[in-house]
């Protein structure tokens, strides 16, 4: 009994790693779409939309 249940435990997380990838693997899509929607939108505007790296806010 206790190997069926050792089984079953190892399957449903066999499946819970796989759902996860997928997620992962979407959300890595989904970001990149971001990126590149922000970078397209920055080159027609002439505008800067992301906050640059090692610059400092405003003190108002």
């Amino acid at each position: 009994m206790k190997k069926k249940t050792d089984a079953s435990y190892l399957k449903a997380l066999e499946k819970r790693l796989l759902e996860a990838e997928k997620e992962n693997s979407y959300l890595k899509l989904k970001a990149e779409a971001f990126e590149i929607a922000i970078q397209i939108a920055e080159e027609e505007f002439k505008i800067p939309i992301l906050k640059k790296s090692g610059t400092q806010q405003p003190k108002n």
